[in-house]
């Protein structure tokens, strides 16, 4: 399986709030369209192939999640029960070399079930209205329109698309890939990275060698952010990113290098400059005597940069940022019987010391799926109730820059974690189980909690701040109901349980598990 190299040729999950619509698309496909008869005139008539198609797809959730202690008072998110959907549809067209991509959410969001009172003033930028159970049934989004041109040697992108860069720990669009007989990931991408972009690739050793380094492609690209974890568009941010990149694309051994440097401007005046520094590769090796494929993947990413949207309380000024994350996964999948395993092991390094003038806290970005309950639950609803506590003015007393920041939209942060998987898949049916343990990097430490112990780390409960966040097991199993060349149907359950460590505890005692379950329907076609 080959990783796109800041491309955005894969649908890209996710949505901006509720009713509030992507840029308009009236006058996009026709000055498209023109752009499309020039190229292809310009290719001869032995290119001049045109094929449309109209892919979609529909997915239904169900998700109950028991209770989840956020504080030392015993508040709990109140969000047992969640119901929600997504239809899209990507259409596309093929005119000799050139393509034409689309992607509408024509209904996306929830449907039903609880809303979750805890941090909706920081709730994540890219979630529908937290305020509507049913925005489900009416939010409709056009979300990409942006075409390709691939010619021998060279090449060009251009339009909205989803961004997307090695194992996805800095950029991802969302897309959810087919596991291709390796261990499953479990949970959803629901989120995506969008650009506007401008990218140009050549492939400068091709005039020089027919071997595998004529693929070698060297790329430059500018982009206009609409969304991502840093910044959203239609909330008035207004960020800008640069890079240059080489990858080699080969099927058996893919790797890319990437130097990519963003400014950005908030809605209220704050400023971010950051330069990010990522290398990815992934082998994959056939071992013939035992019938079986070994896939090793990797990927590690440098940031640098300042800001001053974080203020330190009794600081005027910003911060410094230096962040580091990696990641290194390893699948061996036999081919008879269909069973897989494997482990992936990553670290996101964290702050031990928020008050002073750098900030060495590192995100993955939260598409980048690590176990069922602790990350994509436990610590987001955490984090949440954080910012609730941080910027209450009758609590704190004051307001201390970057509370926005503070929730991890269930992205890996400030974590060392270990998840070994198993995938077994006899005929139609897929089964997985997955453990987790994790670690954090620093002692986690509640901002608010730390503040009125005088300065003395404490957890998001009032106790002395730990390092062990604890250990899931969580595991799914799914059927594949119907399957034709035009349409593909699964149904599928997942569940985990959590057990907290010091990290997340009151103190000595116990908590009960924390469970989560998810009824799954897909359809393809």
């Amino acid at each position: 399986m080959r990783f796109p190299t800041l491309q955005a040729n894969r649908p890209v999950p996710g949505s901006p709030r509720a009713l509030r619509w992507h840029r308009p698309l009236g006058s996009g496909p026709r000055r498209l369209a023109a752009l499309a008869a020039l190229l292809t005139l310009g290719g001869g008539a032995a290119e001049a192939r045109v094929r449309w198609s109209t892919p979609g797809a529909y997915r239904f959730r169900t998700n109950l999640l028991s209770d989840v202690p956020l504080d030392g008072d015993g508040t709990t998110s109140g969000q047992n029960l969640v119901g929600r959907h997504r239809l899209r549809i990507d259409p596309s067209i093929e005119l000799g070399r050139l393509e034409i991509r689309m992607q509408i959410d024509v209904l996306t969001g929830q449907i039903f079930g609880d809303l979750n009172p805890v941090g909706a003033d920081y709730v994540e930028r890219r979630d529908m209205d937290p305020d509507r159970a049913t925005d489900g049934w009416t939010t409709v989004e056009p979300r990409m329109a942006w075409l390709r041109y691939a010619a021998d040697m060279w090449g060009f992108e251009a339009g909205q698309m989803g961004a997307a860069w090695g194992m996805g720990l800095l950029d991802s669009d969302g897309h959810t890939r087919g596991d291709d007989g390796w261990v499953e990931h479990l949970d959803d991408r629901w989120f995506g990275d969008i650009v506007d972009r401008a990218r140009v690739f050549v492939k400068p050793l091709q005039p020089f060698t027919t071997g595998p380094l004529a693929d070698v492609e060297v790329a430059v690209g500018f982009d206009h952010v609409w969304q991502d974890e840093w910044a959203s568009f239609l909330d008035d941010d207004s960020a800008i990113r640069v890079f240059g990149s080489v990858v080699y694309p080969g099927e058996a051994l893919d790797f890319g290098l990437l130097l990519m440097h963003r400014e950005q401007t908030w809605a209220d005046g704050d400023q971010l400059s950051l330069t990010d520094l990522s290398g990815y590769a992934q082998w994959t090796l056939p071992l013939y005597m035992i019938g079986a494929d070994l896939r090793l993947q990797g990927e590690m990413l440098l940031q640098m940069g300042t800001t001053d949207r974080i203020r330190p309380a009794g600081r005027a000024g910003g911060v410094d940022l230096f962040g580091l994350g990696w990641m290194a996964r390893g699948d061996l999948a036999w081919r008879c019987p269909a069973i897989s395993v494997g482990i992936e092991t990553g670290y996101a390094s964290g702050d031990g010391n928020p008050g002073d003038d750098t900030d060495y806290s590192f995100s993955f970005d939260p598409d980048h799926k690590v176990g069922l309950v602790l990350f994509p639950d436990v610590l987001r609803l955490v984090s949440l109730r954080a910012a609730d506590r941080q910027a209450a003015p009758d609590l704190r007393g004051d307001k201390p820059g970057g509370v926005d920041l503070l929730p991890t939209d269930g992205a890996v942060r400030n974590a060392l974690y270990i998840q070994p998987g198993f995938t077994w898949r006899p005929g139609r049916w897929r089964t997985t189980l997955l453990g987790v343990v994790a670690w954090s990097a620093e002692p986690f430490l509640d901002p608010f909690q730390t503040f009125q112990a005088g300065g003395t780390p404490r957890n998001a409960r009032g106790a002395p701040a730990g390092r062990f966040y604890g250990g899931e097991l969580s595991g799914s199993v799914a059927l594949q109901v119907y399957r034709s060349s035009d349409l593909s149907m699964e149904v599928g359950a997942q569940a985990g349980v959590f057990l907290a460590g010091a990290a997340l505890l009151a103190g000595n005692q116990m908590d009960p598990a924390v469970g989560k379950g998810m009824l799954r329907i897909d359809l393809a076609w």
